[in-house]
């Protein structure tokens, strides 16, 4: 069925078809707020937050518009107002945990290869502003058009071009200090 019929019958009170409205889209929900979170619980629990507001507020959303962006706004404004209150409570971000991902071509080199590179690219995510976070992960990571991306964050498209940028550099100057410095010589 497409969005906007599920969208009008739920909305008449036939609330069986929310989860046949939500179903396509969970696991990318889920995965832009572990992204922007940085811990598994804490995201399942902005994507709780997010589905609730979804509900509550989907006579807001307009028909022949595209539900996914607007389900992706929703969680990255949900994911923003926990990123606020954590702040607020000071809160430490775990981002050194380990996953184990089993592959059929596993060795120990493969797996701590494999974690060095994902551990160093979610430190990178954390070295910028919630809005450069959001952009660079729905443009480079979800790959959203600059369109898009501008319509589910409210940006006008120049302000996306700029955080992407930014985002894109100091990712890049962040890996660069990781990885590409020439080994120092000690002198005796």
């Amino acid at each position: 069925m497409k969005e906007d019929v599920l969208v009008e019958k739920i909305l008449a009170g036939e609330n069986s078809y929310f989860e046949q409205l939500m179903k396509p889209y969970q696991l990318s929900l889920l995965n832009i707020a572990y992204r922007m979170a940085g811990d598994a619980e804490e995201a399942k629990e902005i994507c709780q937050e997010a589905v609730l507001k979804i509900y509550k507020y989907l006579n807001r959303f307009k028909k022949g518009a595209s539900f996914k962006n607007w389900a992706y706004k929703v969680v990255v404004n949900e994911s923003y107002d926990f990123l606020r209150k954590r702040r607020r409570q000071q809160r430490i971000v775990s981002i050194h945990k380990r996953e184990n991902v089993l592959e059929d071509s596993f060795t120990p080199e493969n797996a701590y290869s494999d974690w060095e590179v994902k551990n160093a690219l979610r430190n990178c995510l954390f070295v910028l502003t919630p809005k450069e976070r959001s952009v660079f992960l729905l443009r480079d990571g979800e790959e959203f058009s600059i369109k898009e991306t501008a319509s589910i964050l409210g940006f006008s498209s120049s302000s996306v071009r700029t955080h992407l940028s930014r985002a894109r550099r100091k990712i890049r100057s962040q890996l660069e200090k990781t990885y590409f410095q020439e080994p120092r010589r000690w002198l005796s």
